[in-house]
């Protein structure tokens, strides 16, 4: 069964299980019973025939208009986010209906947009019968006063490599445009393609909530300052900026910082980072807020830490050995001597990086010049560990390896109270 065949089964279905309104019912009943009966001139089945031919070719060469049908998308359901079904149900957004052709046969289709404050999200179809390339690459769109850049995306492509059903999310398109430029790339091309189509920006999703925040949180080695918050029904963005000496040493990023609608963590979806003066500016990205909410808080649960150390450990040589540092563990699983430098091999937990380590060896220390490799690894218990080859000039065995202080994650639990009281904790 091709697209288009699936396509009419799934919509006769859908009208079989279409009920009129009783009121509606009870008024055709009486309407017909007071019609005098007529003779009804029976078409010849060649009519029927014919008009089914002229359905079918109208679809097949209009199958961009369908992709929109009555005000919502179709073809998307794997694709969506339980929140982009839901206002993808709510029929908002608007049809685009333009298509290209480039010159290798390959069909573009833009069905829809979706965009209010926060960002914009575009449903797009790639067609060809011999064939889709491997992927489309979208740069941007530009319009009046507006230049946004594409941020994220995801699509599929069907069983027989001949048709890519995609959706691809940028920034924030201006209020003011009313016509706007796609700007992308097919197939790894290296020469940028347009196609401009018309933009209703009255057809953008309101913005629910939009609050200054203003607040900063104090970590170990500087501070997270929260500036504001922008709701609205594709998402919630937090913006503000982090002025964090060891921001980038672990891998948690923001990932340990919540936004709970009464008292319940709303779906982090991602964030971003960009480099600044004095810091990086941030946003946090998380789902859109329920629609009725008493209490609305911004919550540090996680960040990373210091701890300064003063530790010195006695190695084994070629025995593994397992050590524990403020109840993190460590594995020292080799020490080995090369032709010319020293090569310890150790495994951490993944939110752990060590700092100041060192080597000792007949009253002589030497720090660490390097690490060679870094690698994730699953041991047979199922704990995850963090394997990193340290690499120290020096040429003779070491008796103790000394570590001054270390990154970690850290829980710091700092509560922002953006909508509500305050509770008791």
């Amino acid at each position: 069964m091709n697209e288009l065949e699936k396509y009419l089964e799934k919509e006769r279905e859908r009208l079989e299980n279409r009920h009129a309104p009783e009121e509606l019912n009870e008024r055709l009943r009486l309407a017909l019973e007071q019609t005098p009966p007529r003779r009804r001139n029976k078409a010849p089945k060649w009519i029927a025939f014919a008009a089914a031919i002229m359905f079918l070719s109208f679809v097949s060469y209009n199958y961009n208009a369908f992709a929109y049908y009555s005000k919502k998308l179709l073809g998307y359901d794997e694709l969506m986010t339980e929140t982009l079904a839901q206002l993808n149900e709510e029929g908002s957004g608007q049809s685009i209906g333009k298509k290209v052709i480039l010159p290798d046969g390959t069909e573009i289709y833009l069905d829809g947009l979706l965009t209010d404050e926060n960002q914009s999200i575009l449903y797009y179809t790639v067609k060809n019968p011999k064939g889709v390339g491997e992927e489309s690459y979208f740069d941007g769109i530009r319009g009046s006063w507006t230049k946004a850049f594409a941020t994220y995306g995801t699509s599929s492509k069907n069983e027989d490599g001949t048709e890519i059903k995609g959706i691809q999310a940028f920034e924030a398109v201006s209020p003011f445009a009313k016509e706007l430029t796609l700007e992308y790339r097919y197939n790894q091309g290296t020469e940028q393609e347009e196609i401009t189509f018309p933009y209703n920006p009255k057809l953008a999703m309101q913005t629910e909530l939009k609050q200054s925040i203003r607040k900063k949180v104090q970590v170990d080695q500087g501070t997270i300052r929260f500036d504001s918050i922008i709701a609205t029904p594709s998402r919630t963005t937090i913006k503000g900026k982090v002025s964090v000496d060891n921001f980038d040493r672990i891998d948690l990023g923001l990932g340990g910082i919540q936004l709970l609608a009464n008292g319940k963590p709303v779906e982090l979806t991602g964030s971003s980072s960009k480099s600044a003066i004095f810091g990086q500016n941030i946003e946090i990205y998380y789902d859109r807020l329920p629609q009725e909410m008493e209490t609305l808080e911004v919550v540090v649960d996680k960040f990373v830490g210091y701890r300064k150390m003063d530790e010195t450990i006695a190695l084994n040589g070629d025995t593994e050995q397992s050590e524990k540092i403020l109840g993190k563990e460590l594995l020292i699983r080799k020490v080995e001597k090369t032709s010319d430098s020293i090569q310890v091999t150790i495994a951490t937990e993944l939110d752990i990086l060590l700092d100041g380590v060192s080597i000792q060896s007949k009253g002589k220390s030497t720090p660490l010049h390097t690490t060679l490799r870094s690698d994730i690894l699953e041991e047979e218990n199922g704990k995850v560990f963090n394997e990193r080859v340290l690499l120290f000039k020096s040429n003779v065995l070491p008796e103790t390896l000394s570590i001054e202080g270390m990154h970690y994650s850290k829980k710091y639990g700092n509560h922002i109270q953006l909508i509500g009281k305050k509770e008791n904790r």
